[in-house]
């Protein structure tokens, strides 16, 4: 007899969220300017790669160099300088509060699920109504652990958690039966539910391997960083300060304090840039000319339209942003070990308990895609490992190219 009861909960905006999605579409559209702005100077100045059209590109240029023209002009004239970084600099924590408490968990589904000698029952309440299937147990094929990404507007797609269901051959589909926060959760809820049903315990989405067949996806990181070190005693995958370029780890930099050090650099520019152009449009647009413009014609003079000019403010915005670039390039890229040493598996990080398997209940190396992608060592007796905190799917390929590899050779 099996009784299997669960509430799967959703997201849905509440009232600050809607209060709050303005203020995150401003962001995003800030954010995407001085994202834009780092990869075409990283592009086109650090990689030195030309870009597909140069015309489009340039007439893109041309367009943004005129609006932002008219915006330092404006905010000049209007004195509003000061406002405009104080709007940005309150839009920064816009999209966590909008991710933290801009959505409610209405209730999505509730589910009982019974069986008795070869049959099954499914009951299903939604607040559409309610369903109920019966089947047998022999068309249960698996049951799936499956990520839950959610589209959560306007945020986009994010993961809500894991969910567990349940695969029927006849008919054929798939039936969400609960959803749990963490995969260890969702594991042992399945494991449990797979044991009694008799049943393989699969993880759905994920690709192994053989199915990538060695072809790693595209992704902004050019080298290696997991580094292979083949002992004696153990075989160790390696990802530390020392196997990460120094490129990867400057352009990491760069990007994590990237909005914050872009505020401090348009703080400078707006009220230099500005006030040239009002000495040079002043007259036209009926204002008195100022009677003198300190212009500096020299290569550091040039070069401080561009700096901060180290006010207060400026100093604690520079500071804030190289202290988020460092705090957040140095967790991007913390150090991870996995070794195979004899009989068992293990994953170290600083700071953490190491996790450990046994190499015989591994079943498989699999390669979760996707925004935040992780490799997952799958067993269907004991809790997976995962490997999360990756860059990118490109690592993510790298790292499980190379598990499989030691795996293989573990094994003979």
């Amino acid at each position: 007899m099996i009784a299997f009861h669960a509430t799967v909960r959703g997201a849905r905006r509440n009232g600050l969220g809607l209060l709050l999605t303005p203020l995150v579409l401003l962001r995003r559209f800030v954010q995407g300017l001085a994202l834009a702005l780092e990869h075409m100077i990283w592009r086109e100045l650090i990689e030195d790669e030309a870009p597909a059209n140069p015309l489009v590109s340039l007439l893109a240029f041309l367009l943004a160099f005129l609006l932002f023209s008219g915006l330092c002009l404006l905010a000049s004239l209007q004195g509003a300088v000061a406002y405009v970084i104080a709007l940005l600099l309150f839009l920064l924590p816009m999209e966590w509060l909008m991710a933290s408490f801009g959505y409610a968990a209405p209730v999505q589904r509730r589910v009982l699920l019974q069986s008795w000698g070869e049959g099954i029952r499914l009951f299903a309440d939604t607040p559409g109504g309610s369903e109920r299937l019966e089947l047998d147990r022999a068309a249960i094929t698996a049951v799936l652990i499956r990520q839950a990404n959610l589209e959560l507007p306007p945020l986009g797609e994010r993961p809500l958690g894991w969910d567990l269901s349940l695969a029927v051959a006849d008919p054929a589909g798939e039936h969400l039966l609960a959803r749990a926060p963490s995969v260890s959760g969702a594991w042992k809820r399945a494991h449990a539910l797979a044991t009694d049903l008799g049943v393989p315990l699969q993880l759905a989405g994920a690709l192994n391997a053989r199915q990538l067949s060695g072809a790693r996806p595209g992704g902004p990181q050019p080298d290696d960083v997991w580094r292979l070190e083949t002992g004696a005693s153990a075989t160790r995958l390696v990802r530390s300060r020392r196997s990460v370029g120094t490129l990867q780890w400057w352009r990491s930099h760069a990007e994590q304090g990237s909005y914050l050090l872009f505020v401090a650099v348009l703080n400078t520019v707006m009220v230099k840039y500005g006030g040239f152009l009002v000495w040079m449009f002043g007259p036209r647009l009926g204002l008195s000319e100022p009677t003198t413009l300190m212009l500096d014609p020299s290569m550091p003079g040039l070069l401080s339209l561009a700096l901060p000019e180290w006010t207060v403010i400026q100093a604690l915005l520079v500071v804030a942003a190289l202290g988020a670039a460092g705090v957040g390039s140095t967790r991007h890229w913390r150090p991870q070990e996995l070794s195979l040493t004899g009989d068992q598996l293990r994953l170290r990080r600083p700071g953490q308990a190491s996790r450990q398997l046994p190499l015989r209940l591994v079943t498989g190396a699999l390669l979760l895609p996707g925004p935040d992608p992780r490799v997952i060592l799958w067993s269907e007796r004991r809790p997976p490992i995962v490997v999360d905190g990756l860059s990118s799917e490109r690592e993510g390929a790298e790292l499980l190219e190379k598990l499989q590899a030691a795996l293989d050779q573990s094994r003979g």
